[in-house]
């Protein structure tokens, strides 16, 4: 048996986050991607910094990153683009959730996944919810490694 990655259960603690949040259920899903994203990003982030320095000074990177709505995803430190989470260069989607977590491992993984990660919002603590450090701290660090076997 095989384990599910971390990727797709960052994808759906960050959904359920959303949700408890008070977001609706598309833009939810939405999120959960862009963050999943984000910190796969983050991850990396010190191979590629200055590549990612001197793509933003390019003035149509420049321009663009200008024009995006930093305030609809404050709490989760997510810029917009038409409503939707912008990360990587890219708007995000309930698609893409969707393709993460259900399209690579199944329906009923799919499933298993978002039950797993919905029994850890709904006891997280509010507080933590809201702030990005405690989140990743308290939520995801302790979780991030709990079997969902496939």
């Amino acid at each position: 048996m095989a384990r599910v990655n971390r990727f797709p259960k960052m994808a759906a603690l960050q959904k359920f986050r959303a949700l408890k949040l008070g977001y609706d259920e598309k833009t939810a899903e939405a999120i959960g991607i862009a963050e999943a994203l984000k910190y796969a990003i983050f991850k990396n982030l010190s191979k590629y910094r200055r590549g990612i320095e001197r793509e933003k000074e390019k003035p149509e990177k420049k321009e663009l990153y200008e024009k995006l709505d930093w305030e609809t995803f404050k709490t989760f430190q997510l810029a917009a683009k038409d409503g939707l989470p912008f990360v990587g260069g890219k708007v995000e989607t309930p698609e893409d959730y969707r393709k993460a977590v259900f399209g690579k491992f199944g329906e009923d993984v799919g499933k298993r996944i978002e039950e797993w990660a919905h029994r850890i919002i709904e006891a997280t603590p509010r507080e933590y919810l809201g702030d990005e450090r405690k989140f990743f701290n308290y939520v995801w660090k302790p979780h991030r490694d709990d079997p969902i076997e496939y």
